[in-house]
């Protein structure tokens, strides 16, 4: 159980039939939230929502955030249904992946579609219910924004997107009671992004490519935790577990050691 109090605060979860976005929905409710549930997923929408109580508890409205129309639709049932928005979290994504030169046409539209047009479209439709509750926006991005990673260019470019117009709108809502927080976890356990997403020739997804557990990996639960500290705290960005710290401060005062160490790992991949 969280020690924080969100006692009928209204959260909305985008993501949430999977991984982080499913542990961070549990995480809220048990923490006394409200919660909407936002995925394509409509069986494991309704499943989860099942779990967590009634529909004055949780609510599964199933939702493409890469559609604005369903994204609008999604923050329209939200107020109609619970009468506001207290916390945004922006956990919707998926992974293309492969070395640059063998992405296909569409692959880096399709990145940013999900990854970095979805919240932008849930953010536009929920700011004004945010403004007048002195809401957060939380944007789940990643160590790979920070740093770009390569066989990861578009997932990263779209990363690095989010991390940017979180920033800028950190500095645009602070005036309005509005914080923004950039989250950025390192690798989690069970998150299976590249199980719904793009891969292609050179990606590490592979399945034939079994690798070890990077140190510093995290649970689902774990960043649920996270997530929950950061709506309570409101930092502008939070970086998670030592590994990802220290990989985002190395690269900050000596880039190239970082781009030597990801080198390192590319010539097995060039074949």
């Amino acid at each position: 159980m969280s020690k924080f109090d969100y006692t009928d605060k209204i959260v909305v979860v985008t993501g949430a039939s999977t991984g982080i976005g499913r542990a961070t929905a549990i995480a809220f409710a048990q923490a006394g939230a409200r919660v909407v549930l936002a995925a394509r997923s409509a069986e494991a929408l309704s499943q989860l929502a099942r779990e967590l109580g009634s529909p004055e508890r949780a609510l599964a409205i199933p939702t493409d955030i890469s559609d604005q129309l369903q994204c609008r639709h999604l923050i329209d049932e939200t107020i109609a249904h619970f009468g506001g928005i207290d916390i945004l979290i922006n956990n919707a994504g998926m992974v293309v992946s492969g070395l640059f030169e063998h992405l296909q046409p569409g692959d880096m539209e399709r990145q940013f579609a999900v990854n970095f047009f979805g919240a932008i479209h849930c953010t536009r439709a929920a700011l004004p219910s945010l403004k007048a509750r002195g809401g957060t926006i939380i944007n789940i991005s990643s160590v790979a924004g920070l740093i770009g990673a390569p066989t990861a260019s578009a997932y990263s470019a779209s990363k690095a997107a989010m991390n940017a117009w979180s920033r800028a709108l950190w500095v645009e809502l602070k005036p309005a009671g509005v914080d923004v927080v950039t989250l950025c976890p390192y690798f989690t356990s069970g998150v299976k992004l590249a199980e719904k997403g793009v891969k292609r020739r050179g990606s590490l997804h592979a399945a034939s490519q079994k690798r070890a557990q990077a140190p510093g990996t995290q649970t689902a639960e774990q960043v649920a935790q996270a997530i929950l500290r950061a709506a309570h705290h409101r930092p502008r960005i939070m970086v998670l577990s030592y590994a990802g710290k220290l990989v985002w401060w190395l690269d900050r005062l000596f880039p190239w050691l970082v781009d030597w160490i990801m080198a390192r790992g590319l010539p097995g991949l060039m074949k």
